[in-house]
């Protein structure tokens, strides 16, 4: 495809004019698709004049790189997306999470100490990834930042609307 087909373009994803058109005619959304709202929705989210910095949006390339332990990947995500500076200003800091071929979100909420699960596809193996995430996520910041204790950040399956056939 050349340059051209692109209605928008990024380091980290890209649209094309057929990926809009499958959208706009009731299609499966595309991995690019997903990225590039998740990209504008960190961007809205940080822009807007009510944003007071206690919201963060990270990126589906930090789970990718802490679920597929790539240790040196993993320092590299976390430089990128969360700093320890943002993940101890943040209330609330949301990751986006791509696993067998299915998009969900995890939220961690610092003050309640708990990790939320939002699925659309009620499956244990949702579930499963959601908690290797977090395990994952908080021995990084125990051993790295000398932050926190994974046994006391629970995981919530969140009951939300589900995916028909």
């Amino acid at each position: 495809m050349n340059s051209d087909t692109y209605i928008w373009k990024c380091a980290e994803a890209s649209v094309s004019r057929l990926d809009a058109y499958i959208l706009l005619s009731g299609g499966e959304l595309s991995d690019d698709v997903i990225d590039a709202f998740v990209i504008r929705l960190c961007n809205k989210i940080e822009t807007t004049d009510s944003y007071d910095q206690k919201i963060h949006v990270t990126r589906p390339w930090l789970a990718q790189a802490i679920l597929e332990g790539n240790l040196e990947m993993v320092a590299k995500r976390m430089k990128e997306n969360v700093s320890q500076q943002k993940f101890l200003e943040c209330e609330r800091i949301l990751i986006p999470i791509v696993s067998s071929g299915h998009w969900h979100l995890v939220e961690l909420v610092r003050g309640e100490k708990k990790f939320y699960h939002y699925s659309s596809i009620n499956s244990p193996i949702y579930t499963v990834d959601a908690v290797k995430f977090r395990n994952k996520f908080m021995s990084f910041i125990e051993s790295n930042w000398g932050l926190g204790k994974s046994e006391h950040h629970g995981l919530v399956s969140v009951v939300v609307p589900q995916q028909g056939p």
